[in-house]
This record gives structure tokens, sequence and C-alpha cells, in this order.
């Protein structure tokens, strides 16, 4: 069965080998793979479970931030040479690995047994620790890459934010409308 802890726990091992060699060897950084398309699945996953939403929000937030740090790491190291970057980059991609296996060991005991091991605000403080690193390190996507991967254009976006806008508007009205005299006196 999969487990984040190890796939992160190799990962470790080949990032420290590039911090020793002060070389990046890009046919290693398959390695990542796995872990990329299991937080895929994952996300889906979560998703799709029973769990309340606000724990959902939570699960699904640390694992797209699992998934899009070592996404946009694998992209880093792999120009990390050309751009004459290897031992530093290789250096911040094994700090972040840290921070990665810091939200990974909540992740796997709701992976195979469906439960929750800790606070879920612990969950969602690491996960920001994440974010923030991995944003301050390079290793993150921007906004509009990740609407673009998710299939979202300006004109969704600019639908949604209309859309809302008429709802709030909608429910805005109707509640003034609803309101007794007694609570319109007042």
């Amino acid at each position: 069965m999969y487990s984040y802890g190890e796939d992160i726990l190799n990962l470790h091992k080949m990032l420290k080998a590039f911090v020793r060699s002060k070389t990046i060897e890009i046919s290693q950084l398959s390695k990542m793979d796995s872990l990329i398309k299991q937080s895929d699945e994952d996300q889906i996953r979560v998703l799709n479970s029973h769990l309340p939403l606000d724990i959902q929000r939570i699960m699904f937030g640390a694992i797209r931030n699992i998934n899009t740090s070592v996404k946009s790491m694998k992209k880093k190291l792999k120009t990390a040479s050309t751009r004459h970057e290897n031992p530093t980059t290789a250096e911040q991609a094994l700090e972040l690995i840290d921070s990665i296996s810091s939200v990974a060991q909540y992740i796997d005991p709701f992976r195979m047994e469906g439960k929750i091991i800790a606070d879920p605000s612990e969950i969602a403080k690491l996960s920001r620790i994440l974010y923030r690193k991995a944003k301050a390190f390079g290793f993150s996507e921007n906004q509009q890459s990740q609407l673009r991967e998710a299939g979202i254009t300006k004109a969704d976006v600019a639908s949604f934010v209309s859309s809302f806008d008429n709802n709030i508007t909608q429910e805005l009205g109707i509640e003034e409308e609803v309101r007794s005299p007694v609570e319109n006196s007042s």
C-alpha cells in the first residue's frame, strides 16, 4: 500500500545526495511522480468523502499544498542547472521536504484508515506553514497556473463573481421582504 511517509523519505535521501554532490540528476526526479500522482488522486478522494465540509476543506488544502509544492519543486529542480542554482535549489527543496513531511504524517492515517489523528486546526496550521515556505522558496504555482490547470478561464471567474454578486443581492432583498414590521422598526 502507498505511503506518503515512505515516498517523502526516499525524496529526502535523493535531495541529500544532490546537495552532497552539488549536482541535480534530472533522471532521479521521476521519483517524485508517485507522490504527485497519489496526491492528485487523494484530493478527489477527500472531496468525495463523507467528512464534514470544514474537515474536507482542511484535508483537501493540506493534500493540495503537498501536490503543488512537489510539482513546482520538480520543475524548479529540472531547470536549476541551466540557471546555475544546483546546490541552492536542492538545499531549499531539502528544507521544504521537512515541512511536507510534517503535513504528510496526518495524510497517511486518513488514507489508510479514514481517520483524522490530530486536531484539524493543527493540520491546517502545518499546511499554511508548508504553503508559505513553498512560496518563499519559489516552489509554488501562481494562481493563474492553478486556474489554467483546473481548466478555469477568466470568463469562468468573471461569471462566478457576477453570479455570486447577484445571489447576495437577491438574498439581501429577500431578507428585507421577509422581516416582520416589528423587526423593521427596530
